[in-house]
């Protein structure tokens, strides 16, 4: 237990500036309904129309680095992705759905350095939820998906390797593969991960190593599978030496029913 908060103070930074999704005043800010949105950065303009991806991408581009943008409307980008660049703080507080582009996420972040998602909501059936490679000092906060197909969050396997990468907690519902997978981290701390029917795994970490989990949570995951709430593959844990000393800790696993 004593991990839980050591770990949930790691998003003190993130979550500590705003009490909940939205508060305070944003730097950029996405809202209206479907059909009707409108992106401002400050007392600016910089979108209004009815293309929802259009009016997120078009506030998330208008900051800059240490800025954060505030999604508070809800509607769907369809197959498109929303790109974040290095040290950009994106919140999702409306509910965002997705449908699925082949290799690819409804929110990515490639190659950055500093980028921040404190708050997420999205809904549908993506490729992957959110999609990264090649990111160093990554902070995820509380993530929340319920889908009906697709990867929750995938770090990239032929793609840059990711350091010192935070999660908070993920809850994910419905993926048709798994809930979280991880290729090439060094440095992971994650608070929990709640996964509830799920195809595949809850949690994978694949060639990562110094990993520290307070909480992987699964209910019906990777029934008939051979995966399960929590798997280790494909080297995991293994350092830059080709040895396995310990460094991969985890706190509580939960599972039932599934694979």
């Amino acid at each position: 237990m004593a991990r839980y908060f050591t770990l949930a103070t790691v998003l003190s930074l993130v979550l500590s500036v705003q009490a909940q999704c939205g508060a305070g005043t944003p730097d950029a800010s996405v809202t209206g309904k479907t059909g009707s949105y409108t992106a401002t950065k400050g007392s600016s303009k910089v979108y209004s129309g009815s293309d929802y991806l259009a009016a997120i991408q078009a506030a998330v581009d208008s900051i800059k680095s240490g800025e954060r943008v505030s999604v508070i409307a809800s509607g769907s980008i369809g197959n498109g992705s929303i790109r974040i660049d290095s040290g950009k703080i994106f919140e999702g507080c409306g509910t965002i759905d997705a449908s699925s582009r082949n290799t690819h996420g409804a929110v990515e972040s490639l190659g950055t350095t500093d980028v921040q998602i404190p708050y997420l909501t999205l809904t549908g059936s993506p490729y992957f939820g959110l999609w990264f490679y090649g990111t160093k000092n990554l902070v995820l906060g509380e993530i929340t998906m319920n889908l009906s197909g697709g990867i929750g969050i995938r770090f990239e396997r032929d793609e840059a390797a990711n350091s010192n990468v935070k999660m908070g907690v993920i809850s994910v519902t419905g993926a048709s593969s798994h809930a979280v997978e991880t290729w090439n981290i060094d440095g992971l701390e994650i608070d929990k991960v709640i996964a509830r029917d799920c195809g595949e795994a809850g949690l994978l970490l694949q060639t990562t190593t110094n990993a520290k989990v307070g909480l992987v949570d699964g209910d019906n995951v990777g029934a008939g599978t051979g995966y399960g709430t929590l798997r280790f593959a494909n080297r995991n844990g293994r350092t830059s030496k080709g040895d396995y000393k310990t460094n991969i800790f985890v706190d509580k696993v939960v599972s039932r029913r599934g694979g």
